[in-house]
């Protein structure tokens, strides 16, 4: 089945929906304004919806609220509008939070809807997931992993399999963060998520700064991502930074991307 003919018909409604309301309301005005009008167009046409804060829904991990998720509009209980008034354009997080809401409401298409411009942009968002795989590389830590690393490391390995197996692939770093926390927390794992390093610079301390990976059990530092399906250059030339300024000597990525799962040990 390809993107063309998922939910074609409602679709075909509700981007009538979307056009009917630009047409009347215009750009200029704030998100909250177009989405009373689809509401109410929506109605007009017969057409089934939820709409925010009636669509509230809290992702539940291991009886603990891992995620909230609010689209905009829920269709027919099929397809999900989300409305934005960017004059700038789409970012790629806009996108990311369709994916997010579509995972989460096991549905196949999403419509992401611009009202800033001069006509409604709408981008068509299919969601399909896949058997996920799984690419590990630990090459780079092998040399200095010492017994006190290997019952942390096999926990966290065990942690982000565990959330790839009940979970899958499709939700946002933020999200996959609190389920591994939790996860890794149920494994009597101490994850410190909110850790402040102090640089210094020729010997000068510079202002204090919160990174982004935990600290786990004070012996690694574990890198969570999502989206891309390979761990880059950049994510390891931080993670070298991190291990520096933490005195970690062994750190992994672990990055859900679109396909896959990636783990990657990278050391000082």
């Amino acid at each position: 089945m390809t993107d063309k003919i998922i939910q074609k018909e409602l679709s075909y409604q509700v981007v009538g929906c979307i056009f009917d309301v630009h047409n009347d309301v215009g750009p200029g005005l704030r998100e909250e304004c177009y989405q009373k009008a689809m509401e109410h167009r929506l109605a007009e046409k017969g057409i089934p919806y939820l709409a925010k804060p009636r669509t509230r829904r809290e992702l539940i991990y291991r009886g603990q609220v891992a995620d909230i998720f609010e689209p905009d509009l829920v269709v027919a209980e099929r397809i999900i509008p989300e409305l934005k008034h960017h004059p700038e354009g789409f970012a790629p997080e806009n996108i990311s939070q369709v994916i997010n809401y579509l995972k989460f409401w096991k549905l196949d298409l999403g419509l992401l809807v611009n009202f800033a411009l001069d006509t409604a942009i709408i981008e068509r968002i299919p969601h399909q997931p896949g058997v996920p795989a799984l690419d590990e590389n630990y090459e780079h830590i092998s040399a200095v992993v010492q017994a006190h690393h290997q019952p942390v490391l096999r926990g966290l390995r065990h942690g982000l399999l565990s959330v790839l197996h009940e979970v899958g692939l499709g939700y946002a770093a933020k999200t996959y963060r609190a389920l591994t926390q939790i996860e890794w927390s149920a494994a009597d794992l101490n994850c410190a998520g909110e850790v402040v390093v102090e640089p210094i610079f020729h010997e000068r301390r510079l202002p204090t700064s919160p990174i982004t990976p935990f600290v786990v059990n004070g012996l690694v530092c574990m890198q969570v991502d999502a989206i891309s399906d390979s761990v880059s250059a950049r994510a390891v030339r931080t993670m070298q930074t991190h291990l520096r300024l933490t005195g970690c000597e062994v750190g992994l990525v672990a990055c859900f991307g679109k396909t896959q799962l990636t783990i990657r040990g990278v050391r000082r």
